[in-house]
């Protein structure tokens, strides 16, 4: 039997249940560049896209290991920016630290990696001009809720989960809760359009 599905919406994408009027505004002044993998690019089950619906300051580069994205570069090495690499290195500075880390007046600014935990390690390993970068980490996080793919490795969380715990590690839990609820009904749309299915009007 062929499902004839209704019409994408041109916003969210998403055929059965339009997601548009969840998406909450962050007043937030978290500075964030995803580095995307390739292969993300045109995944539906990819979470940056809710930091980038959500974040005022927030921007998304490709990956490609011989070209460094030049306005990425350009935010790295401005004067007033102090940036970090998110990633759990054993060197790792916990992300409640940092203020008091770097001990000055600039604005702290994160780079996010999107991708699988493998394609991200492949990354940083790759990428001389990340490897520079003084690395930030949490010190404990909940476990991941993200069930839209398989192999989910334990400890490890999805791109818009790590946005919310670095919000939540930023003292904005206001906002943490916000992209928290966004988060969950981006999943339960997510699984409902997959069934073909209409959830309850809200």
């Amino acid at each position: 039997m062929t499902i004839i599905k209704p019409p994408a919406c041109k916003g969210c994408g998403f055929h059965y249940n339009c997601l548009c009027a969840h998406v909450p505004t962050l007043n937030t002044s978290v500075r964030i560049d995803l580095l995307m993998h390739e292969t993300e690019v045109d995944k539906a089950s990819n979470t940056g896209k809710l930091l980038r619906e959500t974040f005022p300051h927030c921007h998304q580069h490709v990956w490609r290991r011989t070209e460094p994205p030049r306005d990425l570069l350009a935010v790295i090495a401005d004067p007033e920016i102090k940036s970090w690499l998110l990633f759990p290195d054993e060197n790792a500075t916990d992300v409640k630290c940092l203020p008091e880390g770097h001990n000055d007046d600039r604005k702290a600014h994160f780079i996010m990696i999107d991708a699988t935990w493998q394609q991200a390690k492949k990354m940083v390993r790759k990428s001389p001009w990340l490897q520079s970068l003084g690395t930030a980490t949490f010190s404990s996080l909940p476990p991941s809720q993200y069930t839209l793919r398989r192999n989910q490795q334990p400890g490890n969380l999805c791109t818009c989960e790590a946005g919310i715990a670095l919000l939540s590690a930023m003292g904005e839990s206001e906002n943490a809760e916000l992209l928290s609820q966004y988060f969950l009904q981006f999943m339960t749309t997510f699984d409902a359009d997959r069934q073909h299915m209409s959830l309850p009007a809200t």
